[in-house]
């Protein structure tokens, strides 16, 4: 697991929280942690659908092709329920969690990347 990767994203999600805390207040920590988790879950997802696949990669190559398409969807249909859980059955506020789990997914574009030499 990439550790810059992880900071990164946890950092993003305190910034978010700190957020939203700021704009909507107190009842806003919850939903803007709820969002948290589940941007870092799914980069927890990725990075072992990368593995796999990778481990795949060495004996069948297309079929790893496959691991990373499956894992997508996966991560997908995941993310989905996990949001539509959160706002529609517990009843979270939209903003700070969809704020927080946005936020929390740049971090994927900012420390995801190799550096450049």
């Amino acid at each position: 697991m990439n550790k810059r990767l992880i900071t990164a994203q946890v950092l993003f999600i305190l910034g978010g929280v700190g957020f939203s805390f700021y704009t909507f207040g107190s009842d806003a920590i919850m939903p803007a942690l709820y969002g948290g988790a589940v941007a870092l879950l799914n980069t927890l997802w990725l990075n072992r659908g990368v593995i796999q696949a990778g481990e795949t990669a060495k004996e069948n190559p297309k079929l790893s092709v496959y691991v990373l398409y499956f894992g997508a969807v996966q991560r997908f249909v995941f993310v989905l329920v996990a949001l539509a859980i959160g706002l529609a059955a517990i009843k979270l506020m939209a903003e700070p969690l969809l704020l927080t789990f946005g936020v929390a997914q740049l971090a994927l574009f900012f420390a995801g990347r190799a550096p450049i030499n």
